[in-house]
């Protein structure tokens, strides 16, 4: 059963991005001009979707949202659906991704009209992007990242990669912490299933540019790190 609500979940999220997603982008973002607010339906169809599924998305700390919609969501990744979670729990939101993603059919053209930014492996090919990221706040975007660069398999915190935390120092970037909890429980990486609970978002107070002024890059990724992992249940069992 769990398989088949897996295969279920991805073929409805297909299906709507197909017939309902690219309509609505095409409306706010191609006619009107306004690809920052495109992902507004998200919001309806992902609630939607985990009554479907039986999915409870607990948020804590609302009020540590900013007001304002310029900021990096910067969270731990443990499954697809984190990127789910977050747009009715935070903010629509555009992504910083891997670049392999915008060669996907429809997918990467999805991806690049809603300003998501992608990741090169050659280095070479990331440079300026913290220019880029600055210049995607300032027009109203909120931009997410995953430093981790890939999934964890057990829930399990691994090492931040320094990329956004450098861009962060340079151009003065507010960062918003977010733990995601038990979203993998919920929708695995490791095999097809998706099984029904809760799962937890919990926001933690924005770091803002001058709150990490005298941090070097290294010391503000560690620190964020820590503050995300320390929400985690294997941390408050240790």
């Amino acid at each position: 059963m769990a398989f088949i609500r897996a295969v279920l979940y991805y073929l409805l999220v297909a299906l709507a991005l197909c017939i309902t997603g690219l309509p609505f982008m095409f409306i706010v973002g191609g006619i009107f001009g306004k690809w920052q607010y495109s992902t507004k339906i998200c919001v309806v169809f992902f609630r939607l979707m985990f009554k479907l599924f039986g999915i409870k998305v607990v948020v804590e700390g609302k009020e540590n949202i900013p007001d304002h919609k310029q900021f990096v969501i910067v969270a731990n990744h443990q499954s697809f659906l984190d990127i789910n979670v977050i747009w009715p729990s935070i903010a629509i939101t555009a992504f910083i991704a891997k670049a392999d993603l915008w060669k996907i059919p429809v997918f990467g053209w999805v991806l690049n009209h809603i300003g998501c930014i992608p990741v090169h492996k050659n280095p070479r090919k990331n440079v300026g992007m913290g220019e880029m990221v600055k210049k995607r706040l300032e027009q109203d975007y909120t931009i997410s990242v995953f430093p981790e660069g890939h999934r964890s398999a057990d829930g399990r915190m691994l090492p931040f990669q320094n990329g956004i935390f450098k861009m962060a120092k340079e151009n003065a970037l507010p960062l918003l912490p977010v733990t995601l909890v038990d979203t993998g429980k919920r929708l695995s990486k490791t095999r097809w299933a998706l099984t029904p609970g809760i799962t937890k978002v919990i926001i933690h107070p924005l770091q803002t540019p001058e709150s990490f002024a005298d941090k070097t890059a290294v010391q503000l990724r560690d620190d964020i790190h820590d503050i995300i992992e320390s929400a985690l249940p294997y941390r408050k069992e240790a």
